[in-house]
């Protein structure tokens, strides 16, 4: 199997993440930034692993604008967000990116990990009402301090994990 890992990263979360993830990998594979990859590199690849950061509920809009160009590859996601992994907001994430993943492609499965909340965003929501940005997430303030020390060593079991389940038993 052969597997191309592309990555958006605002904050470096996500690039931490799938830089793990390659690591973890015994297979044929390369790794670049959204915004380095080629047409070519895409086509050349069957099996692609999208990293993204969650921006809105979503994959962010680098990572959707990939995602429309893709058609016909076993897609893969790797998810960074703030939120706690077993709340409604990561399975509403994990929802919303897996339909992203399935159009026009063959969807395997995704992965979640948290990740801090950018600096300027924490600057945001310091100067705004937390109804005007996230007015679904009451607990905004405690979420960004729990996810102040990811991604960590949990984070990178459960990519570590993702990856020995999905591609090295293959």
């Amino acid at each position: 199997m052969k597997i191309l890992i592309v990555y958006s990263s605002l904050t470096g979360n996500t690039k931490k993440v799938c830089e793990k993830a390659f690591e973890y990998l015994n297979c044929e594979k390369e790794i670049t930034a959204i915004e380095t990859v080629s047409e070519e590199k895409l086509n050349s690849f069957e099996n692609i692993i999208i990293g993204t950061w969650i921006d809105k509920a979503t994959a962010d809009e680098k990572a959707r604008k990939l995602l429309k160009k893709l058609s016909g590859k076993n897609l893969y996601f790797i998810g960074t967000l703030a939120a706690a992994l077993d709340s409604e907001h990561a399975k509403k994430c994990f929802n919303n990116l897996s339909k992203l993943c399935a159009k026009n492609n063959y969807f395997k499965t995704g992965v979640l990990a948290r990740g801090r909340v950018s600096e300027d965003l924490q600057e945001k929501f310091n100067k705004f009402p937390l109804n005007i940005i996230h007015k679904f997430v009451p607990n905004m303030h405690e979420i960004i301090l729990e996810a102040e020390s990811h991604p960590n060593e949990s984070d990178f079991d459960i990519i570590k994990n993702f990856i020995s389940v999905n591609f090295n038993n293959l």
